[in-house]
């Protein structure tokens, strides 16, 4: 293999983690993210609607089934919410959720 073969290997496996690192990070701030806002909804079952955000995620890249779920929720449950708010909070658990990775990763 030459040195650019090489290179281009490093490359490849170095995006690859990178992906896998941000959609872990997504993954964990869904699951927090839903944490949050089931009392708010007055969902008791707050695992299953982790799972029922966590599965709004996956079905299109992105935060918007994720933001949609959750502001359709809110609305569901018949509480005012701003979509700077979620959208804000969701920010914010974003760093928490990379914050938490990276502390977990150096044990």
């Amino acid at each position: 293999m030459t040195s650019l073969d090489e290179r281009r290997r490093a490359l490849e496996d170095g995006y690859i983690l990178d992906r896998e690192r941000s959609f872990k990070v997504a993954a964990r701030r869904d699951r927090l993210l839903a944490k949050w806002a089931a009392p708010l909804v007055a969902r008791a079952d707050v695992e299953d609607y982790v799972i029922e955000v966590l599965e709004a995620g996956l079905a299109t890249p992105g935060d918007e089934n994720v933001l949609n779920k959750i502001l359709g929720d809110f609305v569901a449950a018949g509480r005012d919410t701003d979509e700077a708010v979620v959208r804000e909070k969701m920010r914010e658990l974003m760093y928490q959720a990379a914050e938490q990775m990276e502390r977990e990763s150096r044990r």
